[in-house]
């Protein structure tokens, strides 16, 4: 009994070593393996999710990059079953109103007719882009086009004023600036060889994509409804093509993607880079969204998109009071219970302002 007890205990030694030795190498392996996956393609890494392999964000879905624009079912056909629900909020939606005539905005229209400074102008001006801090005038150029002012309204003063661009006065209507810049976020269904578009502001397409005509009796088959099991990446990527401010085309160099329609990967035409989701000189707004995107695309972290906070048809934010506390949310928010916001003032390069 002795000898066999003594034999147990000398196994059960030589068992723990081994065991020790084991987690030693392990932990060596790891740490190896953290280190050399912290930078791919010079993304820098992200410490909550070092010991994943960074993805490369192209692999996954298609694209209609290059390919011709496909026929869909536009808003005013959605609106004949949608009427009830979506119809009396739409031309208050922030989506809804990217893009307006004068005669749907009859409170821009009597703030231009205010300005002493646009009297010259005013019967030119047709449409304004923006809506809630400020606005661009346009004009239309032709099929699918948009001239567009040196002049833009700051509404967030006590007093709307406009400021110009160059000179002083509203001397200049820029034919190229709407279709080089603007289109791909405030038109529907771009052609990337004219840069002419379809529809002005966002239509339905823009965000639920091409729809199966069946959809009336099983909803399930239609993008971001509340039946389907919406694939991460492609929630993303169906935010990202607008509010991801900052990349460029690889087949068009335009600063939005080309040709992009709702259930495509984003991210095979449109290049961006995401280091900026580390960049604390970002304004707090705009880094939450690069840190969610990059968190999907580049980590695989799909615990949480731009859904789980915002609902786009009723223009609300609501929900991410109600969604557990995760490290995005440190971005805008500030201490342990994220009760107090940033301050911080959104700009744009890209968008003027």
């Amino acid at each position: 009994m002795k000898k066999n007890h003594r034999k147990h205990k000398n196994q059960g030694k030589k068992s723990g070593k081994r065991l020790v030795s084991l987690l030693i190498a392990s932990a060596i392996f790891i740490s190896g393996y953290v280190i050399s996956d912290s930078r791919v393609n010079g993304q820098k890494g992200n410490p909550s999710n070092g010991r994943r392999k960074l993805l490369d964000p192209k692999v996954w879905g298609a694209d209609h990059s290059g390919k011709p624009l496909l026929e869909y079912v536009q808003g005013d056909e959605c609106l004949f079953c949608h009427r009830n629900d979506i119809g009396p909020t739409w031309q208050k939606n922030t989506h809804g109103v990217t893009v307006r005539h004068y005669a749907d905005a009859p409170e821009l229209k009597k703030m231009v007719d205010q300005q002493i400074s646009l009297t010259a102008v005013a019967d030119q001006i047709e449409y304004f882009l923006g809506s809630r801090h400020r606005i661009r005038f346009l004009k239309k150029e032709g099929y699918g086009k948009f001239a567009v002012m040196n002049a833009q309204a700051i509404l967030s003063e006590p007093i709307p004023a406009v400021k110009f661009s160059g000179s002083q006065q509203p001397d200049f209507w820029d034919k190229d600036k709407f279709a080089n810049r603007c289109a791909g976020c405030h038109a529907t269904a771009v052609d990337s060889s004219t840069r002419a578009f379809s529809q002005f502001g966002l239509d339905c397409y823009s965000c639920h994509g091409v729809v199966d005509l069946n959809h009336s009796n099983d909803i399930s088959l239609i993008l971001l409804s509340k039946k389907r099991r919406n694939d991460p990446k492609v929630i993303t990527s169906i935010c990202a093509q607008c509010h991801l401010r900052g990349g460029k085309s690889r087949s068009t160099g335009m600063p939005y993607p080309d040709n992009f329609v709702a259930g495509d990967n984003l991210f095979r035409d449109f290049e961006v880079d995401f280091t900026k989701a580390d960049d604390q000189q970002l304004n707090a707004g705009e880094r939450h969204i690069w840190r969610n995107v990059r968190d999907v695309a580049l980590y695989g972290d799909e615990s949480i998109t731009c859904l789980n906070c915002h609902q786009v048809h009723s223009n609300s934010s609501f929900k991410h009071r109600r969604v557990l506390r995760t490290p995005l949310c440190s971005e805008c928010h500030l201490g342990d219970g994220y009760k107090k916001v940033k301050p911080y003032t959104v700009h744009s390069s890209l968008c003027e302002y």
